[in-house]
């Protein structure tokens, strides 16, 4: 009976002892997994470069605040009032709804009136610059963290670099 109730008192205690180690380590775990979601980095890749960017665009709110890493090349725009508008992007194409000249859209089947564009996909970003931008069509990479500035994603870059090796300027969706 002696035996018996020190095998039982001994399983209690290891039970005990493992499930506290268990619980301190949960709780580190937790910390870590939380401080590296914050430091997460979020890499738009070649061969889903499209899809990326398009869920980021569509579903922006899992994004916000994230830090983005994004090739392709460099465009500034200015707009009505002479606001520089910087941009890395890459081609694709898309199939658009043909529209007549009033900018309506033309009913009847629609494999016959869709037409095939090629439009710019990635984003804006600010970048607080202490020297030359890129030059137009240079192959650029942007790291930052994603915003929304009045209805609008905007990458806030903490670095610009200009790339030596360019990745492909034309990518297409992949699912």
């Amino acid at each position: 009976m002696k035996k018996i109730f020190s095998i039982i008192l001994i399983s209690i205690c290891i039970i005990i002892m493992m499930t506290g180690c268990n619980e301190k380590v949960s709780k580190k775990d937790t910390g870590t997994s939380e401080n590296r979601e914050s430091q997460e980095i979020i890499k738009i890749m070649e061969n889903v470069y499209v899809d990326y960017v398009n869920d980021i665009h569509l579903d922006s709110s899992k994004y916000i605040g994230k830090t983005i890493e994004i090739e392709g090349m460099f465009k500034e725009e200015k707009d009505e009032n002479n606001k520089k508008h910087l941009y890395v992007y890459r081609l694709t194409d898309i199939m658009e709804h043909t529209h007549d000249e009033e900018g309506q859209h033309v009913e009847g089947d629609e494999d016959e009136y869709l037409t095939e564009m090629e439009v710019m996909s990635g984003f804006e970003f600010n970048y607080n610059y202490n020297h030359d931008l890129p030059k137009e069509n240079d192959w650029i990479k942007v790291i930052g963290k994603l915003e929304d500035k009045d209805g609008s994603l905007i990458i806030n870059a903490e670095s610009v670099k200009i790339m030596k090796d360019r990745g492909m300027e034309k990518v297409q969706q992949f699912y």
